[in-house]
């Protein structure tokens, strides 16, 4: 397939910038492309078919979004749990009585793999719920989760946790205006073809007191930059575009958000698992010395903004 055109800004994409197969499933064949937009800086993996058949084949097998399950924890990490969730305002009774100097930097720390919306609690929204551990989360501290998620495995894994789920995509997802407090994709906006139609979809879903919170990989970042075509993130043929922060702003914009922020969010994978990738040995990005690496390495890129990465929080436009 030839170069296509940007899903965010129109323009031609003018630059090759890797093509990979499928490293997750262990699949050497196809190899998929991804070509650059010069203007907005997005990346577009370019295939010749992306059916119905082709999508349920690039998720099958031990896709871990959509198995999770939520448990909360027990003994001291349940205490010291509670204790960051009454940080952030929500009360626990079994938090404990530690300096802020010391919550601050858990709290700062937690955040990067989950945090809650502020409260009070209302009515969310979340897009590629998955298998519904984020929303079982909230469940527990008030919110009444929503959740849109394509695949029946997953959406029933959610349900049973406590979402109420649409197991469709979201461009047939009925949503009712001004509804939702917050609305939050975590992992999701990369891996629809067009991102700025799924925003505007959204838009008047949220409140217009609400929050967009959207978590997407970072393609300028240090990790895509050193590890080229086996950096984990890439994750192809499922992500179909390929975020920097201007071209996220630019995609939330145009949705009809005004960003208030663009966070760079430290994250051990794409180092851990794109090296085990380029050892020919996948399994290998969970071992806790290649963890420890990537933490290291996502910690200082975040710290300099160029982490694998990024999290935007939005507003509605008026």
């Amino acid at each position: 397939m030839s170069n296509p055109r940007c899903p965010i800004c129109g323009h031609a994409t003018t630059e090759l910038v890797i093509a990979a197969p499928d490293f997750r499933l262990g699949r050497v064949t196809p190899r998929y492309p991804v070509w650059a937009c010069p203007h907005c800086g997005a990346g577009v993996t370019a295939t010749t078919l992306w059916d119905d058949a082709a999508r349920a084949a690039a998720y099958e097998g031990d896709y871990e979004p959509h198995r999770l399950i939520s448990q909360p924890a027990q003994g001291w990490r349940g205490r010291l749990a509670a204790t960051i969730r009454a940080s952030w305002g929500y009360p626990q009774d079994d938090a404990l009585p530690l300096p802020g100097f010391l919550v601050r930097p858990l709290r700062w720390m937690r955040s990067w793999t989950w945090m809650p919306p502020p409260p009070p609690p209302g009515r969310l929204l979340d897009v590629g719920c998955g298998s519904g551990a984020y929303g079982a989360s909230l469940i527990r501290l008030g919110w009444q989760v929503d959740g849109v998620e394509p695949d029946p495995q997953a959406a029933a894994l959610a349900r049973a946790q406590g979402l109420r789920v649409q197991n469709v995509p979201i461009e047939a997802a009925e949503l009712p205006p001004n509804a939702y407090h917050v609305i939050t994709m975590w992992h999701v906006l990369e891996h629809v073809s067009s991102p700025v139609a799924v925003l505007r979809r959204l838009r008047p879903a949220l409140r217009e007191d609400g929050l967009l919170w959207v978590e997407v990989p970072n393609r300028a970042s240090w990790g895509a930059r050193c590890l080229g075509p086996t950096w984990y993130h890439w994750d192809l043929p499922r992500h179909r575009v390929h975020f920097a922060p201007h071209s996220l702003k630019l995609a939330l914009e145009q949705g009809g958000f005004r960003v208030l922020s663009i966070q760079h969010i430290p994250n051990p994978h794409g180092l851990a698992h794109g090296l085990a990738y380029r050892l020919h040995r996948a399994s290998w990005g969970r071992h806790p010395l290649f963890q420890a690496m990537g933490w290291g390495f996502g910690l200082t890129a975040a710290l300099f903004h160029g982490a694998d990465v990024i999290r935007a929080v939005g507003v509605p436009i008026p």
